[in-house]
């Protein structure tokens, strides 16, 4: 009996150890899964802005799609978007039951997941049932067909606890073959952003740590010049952090309002918040979305102002173009 309790604790210890860190293929995001409710009208608002890599793919129906365990018809409009390296499928749910229409009644027009691309079939089914051991369930599995090409997407229940949804994505990306890679301010897609209260922290970094993945890394710096919609303003916030391979994870934790993280967690609940870009001149950038009718929502520095390692934010107030904001990121170089 101790023999076989010996063997089965160091068979579970080897397990563990085989997943103290993610696989490779969660080192990049391939695609972001936006879900809004007039997408036309988001892709319109996106160009307005200076992103022109836009196609529109009309509607079409999810293949073998299932959703919380059962059968399901639907049917989306559907568009991609490469945005400064960020590359993204608008969905909009026309017919059928689905998670993206769930998501929709539910949280409105908003990034609903991130998948990863598992170039082999075989792993992507080892991996879902990995999570599965560890409770982690499939809320929707189905395909698209992309240039006569099949792309399976399949999504886990992860949002309650985690924050937002992991999925994986295994077959053709030929919806992006001759998309050209454009934007007006040679902006760079540079980083996913949560917001989250202060008491779901320590709660949220264990959720992840469990499925695998590292600690987050929580850091309270100093800022600067700070401005709540161009007026001075007093906000405090927290940073907590999860790097890993070419993917910065970032988690917005508001601690003294007005801020736009406490905004959003007030509106929407937490999850998602926005997408971070850098830009090579941050005053054009600003007076770029200011000229176009967006406000600058929140915005400061960090670091000893003028000196290497120091740098700018402002936050774009993109919400009515699909639901989310977008950070603008400039750092100092001599």
């Amino acid at each position: 009996m101790i023999k076989k309790t010996l063997i089965s604790f160091v068979l579970t210890g080897l397990s563990l150890l085989a997943f103290s860190q993610p696989k490779e293929f969660y080192s990049e995001v391939g695609l972001i899964i936006w879900v809004v409710n007039n997408a036309p009208a988001v892709a319109e608002g996106w160009k307005n802005i200076g992103f022109k890599s836009i196609e529109d793919h009309g509607q079409i129906k999810l293949n073998k799609l299932t959703y919380k365990s059962e059968v399901a018809e639907t049917e989306i409009h559907l568009y991609t978007a490469y945005l400064g390296g960020a590359r993204i499928l608008w969905i909009q749910p026309i017919r059928g039951n689905s998670a993206f229409s769930e998501f929709l009644k539910k949280n409105g027009n908003g990034v609903f997941a991130l998948l990863h691309d598992v170039p082999m079939q075989v792993d992507l089914v080892e991996e879902v049932e990995r999570l599965n051991d560890l409770g982690i369930k499939v809320l929707q599995d189905g395909q698209v067909i992309a240039q006569n090409q099949p792309l399976r997407m399949t999504y886990m229940q992860t949002g309650n606890k985690g924050k937002y949804v992991i999925g994986f994505m295994n077959g053709s990306t030929s919806y992006f073959d001759d998309i050209e890679i454009s934007n007006d301010l040679n902006m760079k897609f540079n980083q996913f952003a949560f917001a989250i209260k202060e008491s779901s922290v320590d709660k949220v970094s264990a959720y992840w740590e469990r499925l695998g993945f590292p600690a987050m890394q929580v850091t309270h710096g100093e800022t600067w010049g700070k401005q709540y919609y161009e007026e001075p303003a007093d906000f405090d916030m927290k940073l907590g952090w999860y790097r890993y391979g070419n993917i910065v994870y970032e988690w917005c934790i508001p601690l003294k309002a007005p801020t736009v993280y406490e905004d959003h967690i007030k509106k929407y609940g937490e999850g998602f918040q926005h997408l971070g870009f850098s830009v090579p001149d941050m005053d054009k950038a600003i007076q770029y979305f200011k000229d176009r009718g967006l406000k600058i929502s929140m915005s400061g520095g960090w670091g000893e102002k003028g000196k290497p390692g120091s740098g700018r934010f402002a936050y774009v107030d993109t919400e009515g173009i699909g639901g989310e904001t977008i950070e603008l990121l400039w750092s100092y170089n001599e």
